[in-house]
Formats: structure tokens, sequence, C-alpha cells
């Protein structure tokens, strides 16, 4: 079979996805099967596919038919420039987080050095794009999934970067032995009841315990996030949280008290409250 032979069975059996989605994904996937740029798939539409590579392609493509993130197929995805390794025991890293990263990262010149405590940490995406761009900074991650710090660890390894990985609930935790410049988290803030607007990909695949919340506590992992604040947050210390859109208002109120100041929202790319910033006094 050839290139371009390939390439039709693969638009013809995914017509479930529209032609970008198809061209992005047959891109990723003869980079990581075939090792081939784009501009190589155009110019080597007659190469021969070797029948290991079409039995990879052929699991891929059944795959993608039952509505598995190619980010899972594949073991790996993309955040704020830097390939991560990824199993469905973490959340395929999102833009909006790269943007709360950026967020961060705009208040700190490349020679600071911080210290930062990332709750919730998953791939470690934030974590570890943060020790990156901060190299001097202490960097600490926490998550309670052995499974999600052990992905976590690998991609800290792969970026030769310094993370202190924790494994720990953050609603139970009583003290840290040291305090934090900056506290960044994105928890689960998805409710249950949003369920049913969640495409198959996302509600079948990623973990659940990373997603999703109560529908009659929405907020629950931002008031621990706001303990941990009010203790282990430094005088004007930074707090950044990503958020559910459809409690902008009462996530302003929550941070809006003695111990917190300029507590403010910031939209995503879609004019979407998706991101909060608070301020310690």
């Amino acid at each position: 079979m050839k290139l371009n032979d390939l390439k039709s069975i693969f638009y013809k059996r995914l017509q479930m996805f529209d032609n970008n989605e198809c061209q992005t994904m047959f891109k990723q996937l003869c980079a990581s099967y075939l090792d081939l740029d784009p501009i190589d798939i155009v110019l080597n539409d007659s190469l021969k596919i070797p029948r290991e590579d079409q039995n990879k392609f052929e699991l891929a493509i059944e795959k993608l038919q039952a509505n598995e993130p190619l980010q899972y197929i594949l073991g790996q995805s993309y955040f704020f420039g830097l390939e991560l390794k990824l199993t469905p025991s973490v959340l395929i890293p999102r833009p909006e987080t790269e943007e709360l990263v950026a967020w961060i990262l705009e208040h700190f010149e490349s020679s600071d050095a911080p210290k930062i405590l990332d709750l919730g940490t998953g791939s470690g995406c934030i974590a570890i794009s943060l020790a990156k761009h901060l190299p001097k900074a202490e960097v600490h991650a926490l998550d309670v999934s052995s499974e999600a710090l052990e992905i976590a660890q690998k991609n800290a390894q792969a970026h030769g970067v310094q993370v202190v990985f924790h494994q720990q609930d953050m609603t139970k935790i009583k003290t840290f032995d040291t305090d934090f410049d900056v506290i960044v988290s994105n928890p689960p803030y998805v409710c249950q009841k949003e369920k049913t607007q969640m495409k198959a990909n996302v509600l079948h695949y990623e973990p659940h315990l990373a997603l999703f919340v109560d529908d009659n506590t929405p907020l629950k992992f931002y008031q621990f996030i706001k303990r941990i604040a009010t203790r282990h947050l430094k005088p004007d210390g930074l707090a950044f949280m990503e958020i559910n859109e459809a409690y902008g208002t009462e996530m302003v109120q929550l941070f809006e008290e003695k111990r917190f100041k300029k507590t403010n929202l910031k939209n995503d790319t879609f004019g979407k409250p998706r991101m909060l910033k608070t301020i310690k006094k």
C-alpha cells in the first residue's frame, strides 16, 4: 500500500470528523509512525508503507472511530512547546491551561527564583512549563494519583527540570513545611450536570477524578485551595486558578475577603472567564 492510498482510506473511514480534523490527525500519525514531516507527506505520496505500519494505522483508525483521543493513542501531547507523555490516568492538557501558564510568566523575569506550588499537577504540564521558563524557581507539584505522578515525573525527567513531587490529597493537607510565592491549580471543576454537554472522547476516556465535582459543591476544590493559600502563600504572593466559566462571580466572591486583595478574572482567547488571580495580603 502506498501513502496516498493509506490517506484515502483514513479519510474515508473517519468521515465522522471534518477534513481539517482528519488532516491534522493524519499528519500527527505520519509523524509518529512514519517519521514524516507534513512536506514529506506531500512529496512522497507514492511511498510504500510496510505492513507493520499499516497495522498501526488500522488500529489507530479503530480507536478513533471509538472516540478515543488521538493523544492517548499516541501516548503524547504538546503543551507550551513541550512534548509530554500521556496515559488515560491524566487529563489531556488544554490550550486554556497554556494561557494560565503564560499569565503566570508575565509576572516574572527568567532570572527570578520564586517558590511555586502546583496543586493537582496531573501530567505535570503546568509545573514543568514553569520550571522550564523559570530555571531558578523551586517548583513543587502535588497530586492524589500515583499513576499521574509517575507520568509527571517521567515528563520532568524528559525535559531536564527539577520538580519536587508529592502524593497528597489537597483536600486533606494540614500544613507544608514551607511557604510559596505562587500557588497554581487547575482542579476538577466540571459539574456532573454538565456531562450531557461533553464530547464522547472526553467523557469516555479522560479521568473523571480530574474532571468532575458534585453539583451541590461546585467550588469544593477552590475552598481547599483558598485554605492552603491562606496558610502557605507569602505576603503579596500570587494564586492562579483555572475555573469553570459559569462560576466566575462566585469565585471572585470566594477570594474577596480580608486575607486577599486584587482578585480578578481573565478571559481566555474565546472571551470566556476561565482564569482567576488573587494576591495574598
